[in-house]
């Protein structure tokens, strides 16, 4: 398939963003359910509830676009992906694989944020209006304050002692 216009790249664009969303309401509730540390769990699962509402947001864009909703895979989130359930495969220390999951978090939730700025980028030039730029800088917004509680547990007291740990001295 190649691609001619601007228009084209935004809806491709779009229907991946659509596709990481999705897949990731069921690795937040993976993540939710495996990591060992209370605050990490209720986070994600925060997360989770509130990419449900940004499915539905990008599902009001493409309506605002007079399209039918489509998934477009996303090769980053599946590597992304792949890396984790190795990760978990290979490492038993609970404590270490919570570490995996922070990282896993904050590596997803930078590369969505890129995403959205890149869609709204698009949008703008293209003048797409509220209706579509509005739902794409609320799941951004969503985004950059899921990625600043993860910057906040990677330094919270609860982690200092998985630090202290897992760093030589």
């Amino acid at each position: 398939m190649s691609m001619t216009d601007l228009h084209e790249l935004f809806v491709h664009k779009l229907a991946q963003q659509y596709y990481i969303e999705q897949e990731l309401v069921e690795t937040l509730d993976e993540m939710a359910r495996n990591t060992t540390n209370d605050r990490m769990s209720q986070g994600f699962a925060d997360h989770r509830d509130e990419t449900r509402t940004q499915v539905q947001r990008l599902e009001d864009v493409f309506a605002a676009l007079d399209r039918p909703a489509e998934v477009r895979d996303s090769a980053v989130l599946d590597g992304l992906e792949e890396e984790r359930r190795e990760f978990e495969s290979q490492i038993e220390d609970d404590e270490l694989l919570n570490m995996v999951y922070l990282n896993a978090g904050m590596m997803t939730e930078r590369l969505e944020m890129t995403a959205y700025e890149g869609l709204t980028t698009i949008a703008e030039q293209l003048e797409l209006g509220n209706d579509v730029q509005q739902p794409l800088e609320s799941n951004y917004d969503e985004e950059k304050s899921a990625f600043r509680e993860l910057e906040t547990l990677a330094t919270a007291k609860d982690m200092k002692s998985l630090w202290d740990r897992l760093t030589p001295s």
